[in-house]
This record gives C-alpha cells, sequence and structure tokens, in this order.
C-alpha cells in the first residue's frame, strides 16, 4: 500500500511539473489536411491521390489539460458536389515531455451538411448511416443527436506560438440518441472508418 502511495505520488507530481512548464490556457487556429483512405484497400494505398486528402481549418481551446476543438471539413457529397463536415470534440491534452510533446484523447459528434448545388435540389444533413434529411425538416440540435460520434487520438508538439499535430479521427456506428435511447455506451467504441488528420497549429492566446 505505501508503494502505491509513492507511485501515485510520483505520477502527479511529473504531471504537476509538466503543466507547470505550460500557459494555463491557451487558443489555437489551425490548418490542416485529412486524409480519407480508399474503401476496401489498405490504408496507406491511396495517400499519394490528392482526391484523398481534403482541406480543413480547426479552433482548439485548452484550459490545463481539458481541451475543446472546433473542425470544419470541405469534403464531398454523394453527388460529387461541396459537402461541409463540422466536427466537434472535447477531452484531454496531456504533456509527456515537459511543454513541448502532448498527447490528445478527445469524442464528439460530427455532423455533414450539404448546401443547395447543381444537381441538388434542396440543402439537407448527412445524418448517421448515410441517411438525408432536408435541412428545413429538422432541427440542428436533433440533426446533432442523429449524426455519428466520433473518438480522437493524437500526439503533438507545440513549438512556442506554433503546433504541429497528428490525429487518428475515428466515426463509431453510434449516435448520442442511440446512446441515451439503448444505455449502451460501451458500443461507441466500435469503430465504422478512421482518417487521417494532419495540421499545423498557431497559439492566438
Amino acid at each position: 500500500m505505501r508503494k502505491f502511495g509513492v507511485v501515485l505520488a510520483g505520477l502527479l507530481l511529473c504531471l504537476s511539473l509538466s503543466l507547470s512548464a505550460r500557459a494555463m490556457s491557451s487558443v489555437s487556429l489551425g490548418f490542416g489536411a485529412t486524409y480519407l483512405p480508399p474503401m476496401d484497400e489498405s490504408f496507406s494505398s491511396g495517400m499519394e491521390e490528392s482526391q484523398n486528402w481534403i482541406l480543413s481549418g480547426e479552433l482548439n481551446g485548452r484550459f490545463l489539460f481539458l481541451q475543446t476543438q472546433g473542425m470544419v471539413l470541405l469534403a464531398k457529397s454523394e453527388e460529387e458536389t461541396l459537402a461541409v463536415q463540422m466536427i466537434g470534440l472535447a477531452g484531454l491534452n496531456l504533456p509527456i515531455v515537459g511543454s513541448w510533446l502532448l498527447i490528445e484523447l478527445s469524442g464528439g459528434v460530427g455532423l455533414t451538411y450539404v448546401p443547395k448545388n447543381q444537381g441538388i435540389e434542396y440543402p439537407y444533413f448527412q445524418l448517421s448511416g448515410g441517411e438525408k434529411i432536408a435541412a428545413d425538416e429538422i432541427s440542428f440540435l436533433d440533426a446533432v443527436l442523429q449524426s455519428p460520434i466520433y473518438l480522437q487520438m493524437g500526439i503533438g508538439a507545440d513549438l512556442g506560438p506554433l503546433g504541429l499535430r497528428a490525429r487518428y479521427l475515428i466515426e463509431t456506428n453510434q449516435t448520442i440518441e442511440q446512446v441515451i435511447e439503448k444505455g449502451q455506451w460501451w458500443e461507441i467504441f466500435v469503430p465504422n472508418t478512421g482518417c487521417l488528420s494532419l495540421a499545423v497549429l498557431l497559439k492566438m492566446k
């Protein structure tokens, strides 16, 4: 029991030293690219193809080791027109080595919106399972509750005002509505698809 107490105290001391080496809070604006691997092929088989990469932007806020993240990805709809994917995440930002090497663990919800365009008669939300509902037939909150839950794991480095991130973003088969109705929250760890996200962050505060 005494050994466990010593180990726990040591871990808490290391964590406190790591946290004290960086600012208590920060706000960052980021830009990057997200790789969507081809279906039914190996993960890395399409990395050299530009059509498998989409642009993304994000806004991050951190307080101590808690982090919120909002991402916007410019994807393509099934009709090959512009689709905007919005993903909101919340989780942990934990320093590993001093104030510059860190890991991220987070979860949230992603909502896909397809605006009116050539071949698109009306703007719609694409919900979990590929279901499409006209934007004027469902509230934004209900669309969020019926959209896929996402999990994210990443590693990064903060070099002064500049941050680098490499993350793996997982789309699950569950929605917030399904988790509330069934109560089987552990099913959110069943992955559907995954993608690699690379980003450069610039600290604004």
